[in-house]
């Protein structure tokens, strides 16, 4: 939604369009990269550990655009920042704890 409606977001959210772009970017990556993991028959540890870490490097991102613009941007975008920064955080440390389970394949699904 980010990617298609910048100029909106960045007006709700009171940020600028670089970094609306920016958080759309990395969302599109996650989930192109997540997706992919989701339906692939060659899952590795690796592949899942290397999902827990972008997560990971993300909830600083999080942070530092949440400090930044602490004073400028609106509720709703803090808040919708700080979330995702929860998110990523309690995701990459799900992933990266349950890495060897999770790059397990089901042969019957």
């Amino acid at each position: 939604m980010l990617l298609l409606f910048p100029n909106w977001f960045g007006d709700l959210y009171k940020l600028p369009i670089s970094i609306i772009l920016l958080l759309a970017t990395a969302n599109v990556c996650y989930g192109v990269y997540a997706l992919w993991l989701a339906f692939s028959k060659q899952r590795t540890s690796a592949s899942v550990a290397l999902l827990a870490v972008a997560n990971a490097a993300w909830f600083p991102v999080c942070i530092a655009i949440v400090l930044i613009y602490a004073q400028t941007a609106s509720v709703v975008g803090l808040t919708f920042i700080s979330l995702e920064a929860l998110f990523v955080a309690f995701l990459s440390f799900y992933e990266w704890n349950n890495r060897h389970l999770l790059a397990k394949v089901c042969s019957t699904c």
